[in-house]
């Protein structure tokens, strides 16, 4: 756990911001229904010096995978953004395309309504541990050089097609914020599950082989960050692993297995079963396959959570590619 990220970090930072035209200010919040295979999330990126945000919501299930034909996807790319007058901040805005996000209290509480389309939401986020992980390691700067994460509950409603779908899960905020610019971030994975009742774990996978010839199939991935909250006490993970142990013909990884041990030598080790994927392309140099998983402990015990796998786009073109020509 980290105790130098302060409530303050939950707003835009004028005091230090970069006058960089990438500077980057982004969040998201996560949720889940596993008895329908149903996964969701509200994501945002605001760009200060750019004067606008990409914010948006998905909702998808096996029905669909794709962003044109999942459950539900609107990304609004260009959202008008204007911080000068002290009206807008980083979790109090509303944009065109229907989403208005509130901040209760800064690292504890959130409210994410959305209307459009017939499809709404009506969520809270609240913190069920203090924020954890402050900052990216290195091989990962492209991301932003500031960021933490933050375990908590997902409760509320969504409605779509007409159905009313209640919502009440463990789930995994982050914010980042400083220059974001993609280049040639290594391909990696973000393993995470959360009860939502104080035990949760998180890790932040990175591929170690060169892009030129990475196999991608049979390789291990490496923790770099990480953390287990358990028995009230949040603590880094200071090794691990993630493995892809079963890939489907269209190379989305079904099964995978993470491992990992933190400073307090406790241990965790899980097999992820994937319900579902969406093949996110939010930004034109990197794929998502993004999935709610299953993860089923050694003790038998099941956990809901999600493996996000991305890669540079050069890299998952040749990938993809390669699978079909096979």
């Amino acid at each position: 756990m980290v105790d130098f990220v302060r409530p303050e970090d939950d707003y835009f930072h004028q005091t230090t911001m970069t006058d960089s035209p990438f500077w980057n200010e982004s969040a998201w919040f996560p949720f889940h229904v596993p008895e329908r295979d149903l996964s969701g999330f509200v994501y945002m990126n605001h760009r200060p010096n750019m004067n606008f945000s990409m914010t948006g919501v998905a909702l998808w299930d096996p029905s669909g995978e794709e962003m044109y034909d999942c459950l539900y996807h609107d990304w609004h790319e260009f959202a008008p953004l204007d911080i000068s007058a002290g009206t807008t901040e980083m979790f109090d805005y509303t944009t065109p395309n229907g989403l208005t996000l509130r901040c209760v209290e800064p690292q504890k509480t959130f409210l994410m309504q959305y209307d459009r389309d017939g499809c709404q939401f009506d969520l809270r986020f609240d913190a069920t541990m203090e924020v954890a992980n402050a900052g990216f390691p290195d091989g990962s700067e492209e991301w932003g050089p500031h960021h933490y994460e933050q375990g908590g509950r997902v409760s509320g409603k969504v409605w779509v097609n007409g159905e009313e779908i209640d919502v009440d899960c463990g789930s995994n905020r982050d914010h980042s914020w400083g220059p974001r610019l993609y280049r040639d971030n290594p391909r990696g994975d973000f393993p995470w599950f959360n009860d939502g009742k104080g035990f949760a774990v998180q890790m932040y996978n990175m591929g170690t082989e060169p892009r030129e010839s990475d196999p991608v199939v049979g390789t291990t991935e490496p923790a770099i960050t990480g953390w287990i909250q358990k028995d009230d006490k949040v603590s880094n993970i200071v090794s691990g692993t993630r493995k892809v142990v079963e890939r489907r013909p269209d190379g989305v990884p079904w099964k995978l297995v993470i491992e990992g041990t933190d400073d307090l030598e406790r241990t965790v080790r899980a097999e992820g079963e994937c319900k579902n994927v969406l093949k996110w392309v939010p930004w034109a140099r990197y794929l998502q396959f993004w999935s709610l998983c299953e993860w089923t402990l050694d003790d038998g015990s099941k956990q809901y959570g999600e493996a996000i796998e991305w890669f540079p786009g050069i890299q998952a073109r040749g990938f993809l590619r390669s699978l079909r020509t096979s």
